[in-house]
């Protein structure tokens, strides 16, 4: 995945710009507002839903009300007394019936205790006596004209009422009819019940919040009245109406939002749509608004990163183009003064301290380098004189053993012992076990001169004896301890070498029963080179362990105590220890 984004991800700088810029601000704030808008507009069409399926269940309830008022009034006008008297009265005039009929069915309504006349509810009593119409409808309606219509003659009593609509004088109105039955048994008139059921529905369209469209639907999907008739609304079919109105749920055709309700008993289905473009249309404008600016500021974002990381990369490209040729030139020049502004310049300072200490720092290599080769040229010079005495310390030893003198024998081969180490320059660390035969051939030789009076003694652990110590640790030590302390002596010298552990630090010590360092700086003549044991000694241990190896040397009247410390590095042979 890492490597996928390395090689995907630019390597210039004003890229980079562009490309950090573009997924990490303007995409995710273009993603941001775009959810914003999608959340919006749910939210806000799941308000309207929820308005609309409140209004529609009001005109449901509403229109069931008004059927239920429309069947009691139907009940009680078709045993009025007083109507049916009225119809068989025969003394009255047209008018003096019209005044009466008018004010049973109007006004007389308080004075019974029952509620006004209902808004857009009109009644109609056909007199077949006299025939005759009353209506409140407020025109004159022909008798021969009604009478002559289909619509209400099959209503033959309550028990076989029908939901008719009628087509002509009382307009498309919801009618109910009921008989008016005398005593014996005739049927005198008819009462119309009408419910304007275009008008309740336009009146309740302008007193809801939300204006949507409604129409009413028959069950053969025949189309029966809209509010807005003028309006081209999409009409779905019969079988969907059936399906959404059992789910309960509202669906759309991609211009209307649309829902509906079934009225049981009107046998109708009353829809209600909701053009989307009335609302949604001003958020599709504000997207398209939005979308278009978003462009325009991605473009101008694009020539203005680009137009900035000119400004940015232009002077880092020159300077990278001083530096390469400061390269080939081997840092024998420099960087302009005047490259760039500002951090760039800042930038070429810099580069150009840093050439200049570069070039102390090659030049100091170089000397270093000569005097690293003077040092070897030294060291090689300085092995030619020990090679050179081996060879001549060999003539001597077969010579003292051709004369039979054993002593000057055994005096060049432990001399021929210290020479062959000290010509082995590969190893700066030996096992302790030869550092002490080291020392051992040593104290032979001095003890040539000593007459055998200095007794050494050798203290440590067999457990150390492949400890790794400095090569020659040891030899300047016994040696410092002969020179010094048993120089003015006669007799019984005692050398001990301790070699100890302590935690993970080696510790070894050479102490003697001399008379110390100091009284026999006082018993020497001056010397024409200044010694260089001790000094050799502690610079190696510097340079070996640095700070973990120490050395500190105690000096008395009654000897000399020199003690060296570094870390324990233990190599045992291989084949030793099982």
């Amino acid at each position: 995945m890492k490597g996928w984004v390395s090689a995907w991800y630019p390597q210039k700088i004003k890229y980079r710009f562009f490309v950090s810029f573009l997924f990490f601000i303007l995409l995710p704030a273009a993603t941001f507002v775009m959810y914003y808008f999608r959340e919006l507009e749910t939210t806000l069409k799941d308000k309207i839903n929820a308005q609309s399926a409140a209004q529609l269940g009001y005109v449901k309830e509403s229109m069931e009300n008004v059927r239920v008022s429309l069947f009691r009034e139907s009940l009680v006008l078709s045993n009025d007394k007083a109507l049916l008297a009225v119809l068989r009265d025969d003394s009255k005039d047209p008018d003096s019936r019209r005044l009466f009929v008018m004010d049973k069915l109007q006004e007389d309504r308080l004075l019974e205790g029952r509620p006004p006349l209902p808004t857009n509810l009109y009644y109609s009593l056909i007199d077949y006596r006299h025939q005759e119409v009353n209506s409140t409808f407020g025109s004159n309606i022909s008798y021969y004209d009604l009478t002559s219509e289909d619509w209400w003659k099959n209503s033959e009593g309550l028990g076989k009422q029908y939901d008719q609509v009628s087509r002509k004088n009382l307009r498309d109105m919801y009618t109910l009819s009921v008989n008016m039955i005398g005593p014996d048994g005739s049927m005198d008139g008819q009462i119309l019940i009408s419910f304007d059921y275009i008008e309740w529905l336009k009146a309740m369209y302008r007193f809801f919040t939300i204006r949507q469209d409604y129409f009413i639907m028959d069950q053969t999907g025949n189309m029966i009245t809209k509010t807005s008739p003028d309006e081209t609304i999409s009409i779905p079919s019969v079988e969907v109406v059936r399906r959404q109105t059992a789910t309960g749920s509202f669906w759309t055709n991609g211009q209307e939002q649309m829902s509906a309700v079934y009225l049981p008993s009107y046998q109708w289905y009353v829809i209600n749509s909701f053009p989307l473009h009335t609302f949604f249309g001003d958020i599709n404008q504000v997207k398209q608004r939005l979308v278009i600016i978003l462009t325009i500021f991605i473009f101008l974002f694009i020539v203005i990163t680009f137009i900035i990381s000119h400004r940015i990369t232009r002077p880092l490209q020159l300077l990278q183009h001083h530096m390469s040729i400061v390269v080939r030139n081997e840092f024998r020049s420099s960087l302009p003064e005047k490259l760039g502004t500002g951090e760039v310049r800042e930038l070429g300072t810099t580069f150009n301290r840093m050439i200049s200490d570069i070039r102390s720092l090659i030049q100091k290599l170089k000397v270093e380098e000569r005097e690293k080769e003077a040092s070897r040229f030294q060291m090689l010079l300085a092995q030619m004189n020990p090679h050179f005495l081996l060879n001549t310390l060999n003539a001597i030893k077969w010579t003292a053993l051709g004369r039979k003198d054993a002593e000057i024998a055994e005096i060049c081969v432990c001399l021929g012992e210290l020479l062959e180490s000290s010509l082995n320059e590969q190893k700066d660390l030996i096992h302790l076990d030869e550092e002490l035969t080291l020392v051992k051939a040593y104290v032979r030789i001095q003890n040539f001169r000593f007459d055998g009076y200095v007794h050494v003694r050798y203290e440590f652990d067999e457990s150390l004896r492949y400890a790794l110590v400095p090569k020659l640790s040891l030899q300047p030590l016994v040696e410092n301890s002969f020179f010094h302390g048993f120089n003015q002596m006669q007799k019984d010298g005692s050398i001990t070498i301790r070699v100890v552990k302590e935690h993970n630090s080696l510790i070894m010590e050479v102490k003697d029963n001399g008379i110390g360092m100091e009284a026999s700086a006082n018993h020497q003549p001056l010397r024409k080179s200044k010694g260089i044991g001790i000094n050799n000694l502690r610079e190696r241990l510097q340079l070996l362990f640095k700070s973990d190896g120490q050395l500190e040397a105690v000096s008395s009247g009654q000897g000399t105590l020199i003690r060296l410390k570094f870390p324990l590095l233990l190599s045992e042979p291989y084949g030793k220890g099982g």
